[in-house]
């Protein structure tokens, strides 16, 4: 049973006008279809369930089967709100004027098209004969009604599924989870944050929920990459060293673990609001009030507002990049993703 505090008392009245104005979004809004088939990643909580490491897993896997996918993406708390086109990498992209996330995906699947902007579904027309995708990835999909999906794919953290059980703001849910029964496929990520009685519990409620059996994934594969991402980092340096954690993510617990699953104890933990924007003088007065000769971890989507970080802190810096990993069912999973409705490119 949830315990509800004050302030969650308070808030619940804005909660309920925040349901209702989805259901009305939903009821009265239609989606649109689009020439190529739409592969979706979303959640149902707000922030911190491993959406982006999945959308890169999806294009990885596109690619490799010698498809052309284009991203579409909102590009949240970045200062441009003009479409922006991400390709070959995202070179010279500014993640202030893209978002982390975008460039990021970018930065991690230079073969791809990212493009960014509010409105996804006038975002591929405007763009669609220069990018010319076999399908489109659309980030962050699953409460967008403005284009027609083929493919729904919800990730629930099962180190929080669920929050309080309240919608925002009262809680950490966009949706009731009841509305998983709208997904075609449920991943759970950081399954190697609970037991294995509390994995069981929570794959037979999502069950229960969608009316399916989730996929269940964790993160591993760890590099540790320096802040530009293209050059390894020796972690037997951070082995030896005083090491702080220093992130700005929706879910900044299950980076400490992966850390530490890595291999590297980590003194304390520095936590920043997600997708807050670094520059040179706050990266360097955290680094002043810590010892001198301490190395940070940072996230690879922290490392992409970084550009302009230099000299002694970016050789301090080693950033860890993760992969999701499934415990069972990858290929189960790339065949469901792969001849899904429109999406019977084998």
């Amino acid at each position: 049973m949830f315990m509800l505090n004050k302030l969650t008392l308070a808030m619940y009245p804005f909660s309920l006008i925040y349901s209702i104005l989805c259901k009305a979004n939903r009821t009265f809004k239609s989606p649109r279809m689009l020439l190529k088939p739409v592969i979706s990643v979303g959640n149902i909580t707000w922030g911190g369930t491993g959406k982006t490491p999945i959308v890169i897993e999806v294009l990885n896997l596109l690619i490799n089967n010698n498809l052309k996918p284009a991203v579409l993406t909102r590009g949240y708390y970045r200062n441009n709100r003009v479409p922006l086109l991400l390709s070959g990498g995202g070179v010279g992209v500014d993640a202030l004027n893209s978002g982390d996330e975008p460039l990021l995906i970018a930065r991690s699947v230079p073969k791809t098209v990212v493009i960014v902007g509010h409105n996804r579904y006038k975002n591929a027309l405007r763009f669609e004969s220069e990018v010319n995708p076999d399908v489109y990835v659309l980030d962050d999909g699953f409460q967008y009604c403005g284009i027609q999906k083929d493919l729904d794919i919800v990730c629930v953290n099962a180190a929080d599924p669920f929050g309080n059980g309240m919608l925002i703001p009262a809680g950490i849910l966009r949706e009731s989870p009841k509305t998983l029964k709208r997904a075609d496929i449920v991943l759970i990520t950081n399954s190697d944050m609970i037991s294995d009685e509390e994995l069981e519990k929570l794959e037979e409620s999502i069950f229960v929920l969608s009316g399916q059996e989730p996929f269940v994934t964790y993160y591993g594969n760890f590099k540790y990459k320096t802040v530009d991402l293209n050059t390894s980092f020796d972690a037997e340096i951070l082995k030896k060293s005083t090491v702080y954690s220093l992130s700005a993510v929706g879910f900044a617990e299950g980076f400490k673990n992966s850390i530490e699953k890595s291999g590297i104890k980590v003194k304390g933990n520095i936590i920043l609001r997600d997708h807050v924007g670094y520059n040179y003088s706050m990266i360097k007065k955290i680094f002043n009030l810590k010892e001198k000769n301490s190395f940070f971890i940072i996230t690879a989507k922290d490392a992409v507002k970084l550009k302009n970080v230099s000299g002694d802190i970016k050789e301090k810096i080693a950033v860890l990049v993760v992969e999701p990993q499934f415990r069972t069912g990858r290929k189960q999973w790339e065949q469901k993703v792969l001849r899904s409705k429109r999406l019977r490119f084998f």
